[in-house]
């Protein structure tokens, strides 16, 4: 992809180098974020800084963050039917998995939007565990506060997938090669079928 980097493959033989200005942080994008559009929706704005594939080792992502419902629903047999909850993707600690995704960096103020728009996760200092060395600030990623994972759903009345979701993550995938996919899809729970619901709003 023909973007702006900060990065050179100098000063540290094997690693490409992520160098931060004043105020700026990394964010490890693993879902909706590996969307470039869905990244510009939140920032508001025409994103052109560094877009960067990169792997975060030790971490899996799984379908089990769960947010409150009462926008979406889907039509069924027996009408309209309105989830309890809508299930996204999380990551989770996995000694065994080398996880893929994007980085890309923002300011103090855009970091604090990201922060309001995945406000069922926590940030967590993940600079340690990529493979780009990040220079004059942190990498984060969103984890799924505990109080919001939903595992083993039954049913998507319960808590359901947006079909619009996963076509999102797949917009994001589509411009990112076949190689990335392939990772992506060895270091990710399959979607759970059975919960993925039509949605409308």
């Amino acid at each position: 992809m023909n973007r702006p980097r900060y990065t050179t493959n100098m000063s540290r033989p094997g690693n490409s180098v992520v160098k931060l200005g004043p105020g700026e942080s990394a964010i490890f994008g693993y879902g909706s974020l590996l969307s470039i559009a869905s990244l510009e929706r939140t920032l508001g704005r025409k994103y052109g800084g560094p877009f960067l594939p990169c792997t975060l080792v030790g971490w899996r992502r799984s379908w089990d963050i769960a947010i409150p419902n009462s926008s979406f629903y889907t039509e069924t047999e027996d009408g309209r039917m309105v989830p309890e909850m809508i299930l996204y993707l999380n990551v989770r600690r996995d000694p065994a998995t080398r996880m893929n995704g994007i980085l890309f960096v923002v300011n103090q103020a855009e970091l604090a939007k990201y922060d309001e728009r995945e406000w069922v996760y926590d940030r967590e200092d993940v600079t340690a565990g990529i493979d780009l060395v990040v220079e004059g600030g942190s990498a984060y990623a969103y984890v799924g506060k505990d109080e919001y994972v939903r595992r083993n759903v039954s049913s998507p009345r319960q808590a359901a997938i947006r079909a619009t979701y996963i076509q999102i993550v797949e917009n994001g995938l589509a411009g990112l090669g076949d190689d990335f996919r392939s990772t992506y899809l060895q270091s990710s729970d399959p979607v759970p079928q059975h919960l993925v619901i039509q949605d409308q709003r």
